[in-house]
C-alpha cells in the first residue's frame, strides 16, 4: 500500500504543479485521462485521500478560488510540496522496486533537467545490472549446490527475463534523452510542449 501511495502522491503533486492551482475533480479527471487506473492502480478515492493527506502535511495549500460559486476547494503546491515532488520523482527514476512509481516518474520526468534525468536513469541501470549479475550467479550453480527444488529455476528464469527487459528499456530511454528527445526543464521555451501525456496502456 505504501508503494502505491508513493506513486499517487507523486502524480497528485505533479498535476497540481502543472496547473499551478487545481481542484480535486480537475486533478482526478486529468490523471484518469492518463490511464493511471490501469498502470498505477490509482482510483478516485485514493486521489482525494492523497489530496487531504498532502494538505495535512503542508505539501499542498487549500483555498477557495475567487469567483468559485460552489465553494469548491482548490490546491497549490507549497515549498515543502515542491521538495517532496522532486524527492519522489528522483526516487521513481533511480530505483528498481516500484513499477507504478516508475511509470509515474516517466510521465513527469520532463520537470527535471536532461542531465539529472539521465543521471538518475543511470543509477537505475546500475542497480538492474547488479541484480542481473547476482541472479545469474545463482542460476549458474550446479544442481548439487542449488539447494532448491529443480523447477524453481523457472522462477529465476522469469526474473532474469524481466530484468533483461527492464535493463534494455532503461538503456533505450537514456539513449533517447542523450540524443535530445523530449522537452526537458532546461530546454528552451520554443522546443515544444511541456505537459506530459498519458502512458500507453
Amino acid at each position: 500500500m505504501r508503494v502505491a501511495m508513493s506513486a499517487t502522491r507523486l502524480l497528485v503533486l505533479g498535476v497540481v504543479r502543472i496547473h499551478g492551482r487545481a481542484h480535486g475533480y480537475r486533478v482526478g479527471r486529468e490523471l484518469m485521462g492518463w490511464g493511471v487506473e490501469e498502470w498505477a492502480n490509482v482510483k478516485w478515492g485514493s486521489l482525494y485521500h492523497a489530496l487531504r493527506k498532502l494538505s495535512e502535511q503542508g505539501k499542498l495549500r487549500e483555498f477557495v478560488a475567487e469567483g468559485e460559486a460552489s465553494g469548491r476547494t482548490s490546491y497549490e503546491v507549497t515549498e515543502d510540496g515542491e521538495a517532496e515532488f522532486h524527492r519522489l520523482l528522483r526516487k521513481a527514476l533511480s530505483s528498481t522496486e516500484d513499477e507504478a512509481l516508475l511509470c509515474a516518474g516517466v510521465t513527469l520526468m520532463i520537470a527535471l533537467t536532461r542531465a539529472e534525468a539521465i543521471g538518475l536513469l543511470r543509477q537505475r541501470l546500475a542497480r538492474l545490472e547488479e541484480d542481473e549479475a547476482e541472479l545469474r550467479a545463482s542460476m549458474d550453480l550446479p544442481d548439487s549446490e542449488w539447494g532448491k527444488p529443480p523447477h524453481v529455476r523457472e522462477l529465476f528464469r522469469f526474473w532474469s527475463y524481466s530484468l533483461d527487459s527492464g535493463t534494455a528499456w532503461t538503456r533505450q530511454l537514456i539513449s533517447s534523452l542523450e540524443t535530445g528527445r523530449y522537452v526537458m526543464a532546461d530546454d528552451g521555451p520554443d522546443d515544444g510542449p511541456r505537459q506530459p501525456g498519458p502512458l500507453p496502456v
